[in-house]
């Protein structure tokens, strides 16, 4: 699982970059993302069709060999900035230009798409529970994607998205379960550390 907030660097550029606060907007790695973003947008799309078309070996410049490298930079920045079960499912795009398109394109939209994105997650949240025999760890990282929600202008109170995780666990957890929600400081407790208290009991359940 990738650390919060690598995981919604996408939503967090988009919305800054309409508020206009992107000053100081930066990766786990203290990267500055508008910067990366701006080089995505200078990034050549491909190699030149009429080079492949006649064999034609195009020696590069030191600048074009510069602007490869930050290329190359900003899609590893893009990637690293997406959440695990996405990964693989963009590493198609060869160039910082396309990732950043398909990025926008997945997780941008009209209002109208927001809104029907919006309501989705919102009633994905409501009716969250944990699958079958899945771990704690799969239940934890399926509640992440759909906290995109704080992304798309709804607040989620941390005591509400605990108490969620934590009502939302398998059987098995109960004890835990009842002994967790009457915690005093849940209210103030993140959801990562929550999900770090509970995975010591896990061997147990």
């Amino acid at each position: 699982m990738i650390t919060n907030y690598a995981q919604t660097v996408p939503m967090a550029i988009l919305s800054a970059g309409k508020t206009g606060q992107t000053v100081g907007l930066k990766d786990n790695s203290g990267k500055n993302l508008v910067y990366q973003w701006e080089i995505c947008l200078r990034a050549p799309t491909s190699t030149d069709p009429a080079d492949s078309r006649t064999g034609r070996t195009v020696t590069p410049t030191p600048e074009d060999m510069q602007k490869k490298k930050n290329d190359v930079k900003a899609r590893t920045t893009l990637l690293l900035s997406l959440p695990d079960e996405h990964q693989l499912r963009f590493n198609k795009y060869k160039t910082a230009r396309e990732l950043w398109a398909a990025i926008l394109k997945t997780f941008g939209g009209n209002e109208d798409t927001k809104k029907r994105k919006k309501s989705l997650l919102k009633q994905q949240y409501g009716n969250f529970k944990a699958e079958g025999t899945e771990t704690l760890e799969q239940t934890f990282n399926r509640l992440q994607v759909i906290v995109q929600l704080q992304f798309m202008d709804v607040d989620i109170e941390k005591d509400d998205l605990n108490q969620k995780f934590l009502t939302s666990l398998a059987p098995e957890w109960l004890i835990h379960t009842i002994v967790w929600r009457n915690k005093n400081d849940l209210d103030s407790m993140s959801l990562d550390d929550l999900h770090n208290h509970l995975k010591v009991y896990e061997a147990e359940v």
